[in-house]
């Protein structure tokens, strides 16, 4: 058992409130729109877990949007894993004197999990867009009457796919740089739990004597 010093308190808050954080990040990108389509021939909007389209006032089914929500099971598991572990260890800093070793290895663990992931939201959007790339947005032709042409629609990314788009380039960097946390993290903690198991051990000899 490790002494929850002042200084390994706020630690501990500031790593329980970082993992929170990241764990509510994620699930917000998982559902707000990345693609939004406007105009009367399409209309709607698309994210990586939902969509709604519809043409003329008719819903829009598109087997390639339907099968992504599938893909994302692993990342809300770690994105509510990331919150649980983060709100039980922000009780067991304020609520306890001493904490277990392996509360703040769980932590970085969440940590390092939600780095992994950022990869995989860039292959989430890249899904999304693959898939709305195929949505005409507008259509004409030549009939009996003559040239017909119908008003368009358009099509935009939103500001969370423009930030998933940076994922990738970072996700290596990131990974690398949480992984070498960790790793002194738990050395770091290892040290101190002997530290403290000496300093004990120690001061009941003193008092022995």
């Amino acid at each position: 058992m490790l002494p929850i010093t002042s200084e390994f308190r706020k630690w501990l808050l500031a790593g329980s409130l970082a993992s929170i954080a990241t764990g509510a990040f994620y699930i917000l990108l998982l559902t707000l729109p990345l693609v939004v389509f406007e105009g009367e021939f399409l209309n709607g909007n698309v994210a990586i877990t939902w969509y709604r389209l519809v043409n003329y006032g008719e819903p829009i089914y598109h087997p390639g949007l339907d099968s992504i929500p599938l893909l994302t099971i692993p990342v809300f598991g770690a994105s509510f894993f990331s919150i649980s572990v983060g709100i039980l260890t922000i009780l067991k800093s304020l609520r306890s004197k001493e904490v277990s070793h392996v509360v703040p290895e769980i932590l970085i663990a969440s940590l390092e999990a939600c780095m992994v992931f950022t990869g995989v939201f860039f292959s989430l959007r890249l899904n999304v867009m693959h898939a709305v790339a195929i949505l005409p947005t507008q259509v004409g032709g030549m009939g009996s009457a003559g040239l017909l042409v119908v008003p368009g629609s358009t099509r935009s990314e939103t500001f969370p796919s423009v930030l998933i788009k940076q994922f990738y380039p970072l996700a290596s960097l990131g990974v690398l740089l949480i992984a070498l946390a960790g790793i002194v993290g738990y050395e770091t903690v290892k040290a101190l739990e002997t530290l403290f198991r000496e300093a004990g051990e120690k001061s009941l000899m003193q008092k022995s004597d």
